[in-house]
């Protein structure tokens, strides 16, 4: 779900200039610029800020995790980012993935986050890829927030079932 910006406080800090330089750069990018982009950014590098400076962004990544997630037309146990065909659309949601999860290790405001329901989707992709990227993600909201605790329960109970059903897998 996009984040929901009449619930947007305006924030009375601007975003730092290197981070507001690589919002604007990710922004212009498209989807293969964007993949290639995220795939240079192994580590952190610039300020931390607010993450209300990358809703744009956010909203971006959130249509590209609901695109991967859908289920596959008379096949609805295979996602579309598990088709061999849709290698392109994988490359880039791992990157969005391993983005997001360094972008809310170094950001406030995790509580704007708003693609739950898109990682919870993600956690029955078929690739161990996918649902690594997606555990990290949560174990980085875990550890540096209470995030998924303060979740409402429409979005928190399919979590925590979907994270236990993997746990009794393994």
């Amino acid at each position: 779900m996009k984040v929901d910006r009449s619930k947007l406080k305006k924030t009375p800090t601007e975003a730092p200039a290197d981070c507001r330089i690589l919002i604007e750069k990710l922004k212009a990018c498209n989807d293969e610029q964007l993949l290639v982009e995220l795939q240079h950014i192994k580590t952190w590098n610039i300020g931390k800020c607010e993450l209300y400076h990358w809703v744009d962004l956010l909203d971006r990544f959130d249509g590209i995790l609901c695109d991967a997630g859908q289920t596959v037309e008379n096949m609805s146990w295979l996602l579309v980012c598990d088709r061999p065909e849709n290698g392109q659309l994988k490359a880039l949601l791992l990157a969005v993935l391993n983005f997001t999860a360094l972008l809310i290790e170094y950001s406030f405001s995790r509580h704007l986050y708003s693609s739950i329901e898109h990682l919870t989707t993600l956690l029955a992709s078929c690739d161990m890829q996918v649902v690594l990227s997606v555990l990290n993600l949560l174990y980085v909201f875990s550890k540096r927030s209470n995030y998924i605790t303060r979740l409402g329960s429409e979005k928190r109970t399919p979590l925590l079932a979907r994270l236990q059903h993997l746990a009794e897998v393994w």
